[in-house]
């Protein structure tokens, strides 16, 4: 285990902290306008992206998890709380723990196939882990794409009905 860690990029490092900063920071509760709710879905998107494999196999289950990754993130996300800021252009949450949770399995995804590719490149060209690999990566990257719909709903919802707390 200590040889695999040792192994791996400052990069990964710098990354992973990133996503922990972010997890704890929605923990905690903050303010969302529509730029950033839109922000980290997009560089999470091209990020998975850039590192499927060119296959019509893992493009295709990386769309379909996509699609069930965004579906569940609507479902498990909620606005329950939120509420405009005083200029109206901000939703201000409740800090969650899923937002960390989920942050959390995005970086172990990217992490366990990462290393696969290093110790086992030919394993993950076989079919099945071409189908893996595409459908968790778009899973994980439909979680924050589907909590970024809710929000994006709720702050249209706020702004409609003139900053009224949702239920």
């Amino acid at each position: 285990m200590l040889d695999i860690l040792q192994g791996t990029p400052l990069w990964v490092y710098a990354v992973y902290l990133w996503i922990c900063y972010y997890g704890i920071k929605a923990c905690l509760g903050g303010r969302e306008n529509r730029r950033s709710l839109l922000i980290l879905p997009v560089v999470l998107v091209l990020w998975s992206l850039m590192s499927l494999a060119p296959s019509l196999l893992s493009s295709s289950a990386w769309a379909g998890g996509a699609v069930v990754g965004s579906l569940v993130g609507v479902l498990l996300f909620n606005a329950n709380g939120a509420r405009l800021d005083a200029n109206g252009e901000t939703l201000v949450l409740a800090g969650t723990w899923k937002t960390l949770l989920i942050s959390q399995l995005f970086f172990a995804v990217k992490y366990y196939f990462g290393y696969q590719q290093a110790v086992h490149p030919l394993l993950l060209s076989t079919p099945s882990m071409l189908a893996t690999i595409g459908a968790v990566s778009g899973f994980t990257v439909g979680l924050f794409c589907g909590r970024a719909i809710k929000l994006q709903r709720a702050l249209a919802a706020l702004r409609r009905d003139e900053g009224n707390v949702l239920p």
